[in-house]
């Protein structure tokens, strides 16, 4: 079957220290620093996609590009899910 809808989120995690400073950044709200996970499910939890990012990118912008892959990757995909980091940005994209 097909997914026609879908859940987004993220979960900003600590790096280890022998990560390069690049790849990683500070997620001001949570006070990690580190990389950020955002992360797109069915509404089943099966994983359709992830991104990988410095903590410090909002979810907004990860949405944005999470979105536009799995429109093209999954195009019977008709609703999504989104906390409040996303909403406001995700509508205007989508529209």
């Amino acid at each position: 079957a097909k997914p026609s809808a879908c859940v987004i989120d993220a979960q900003s995690v600590k790096t280890s220290t022998s990560v390069p400073a690049a790849g990683q950044g500070i997620d001001a709200a949570k006070k990690i620093v580190g990389r950020k996970r955002s992360i797109v499910t069915d509404a089943l939890g099966l994983m359709l996609m992830v991104l990988v990012t410095a903590a410090s990118v909002q979810d907004s912008v990860a949405g944005t590009d999470l979105i536009d892959h799995v429109a093209a990757a999954h195009p019977s995909i008709r609703k999504a899910w989104v906390d409040g980091g996303y909403r406001q940005h995700l509508v205007e994209h989508a529209a």
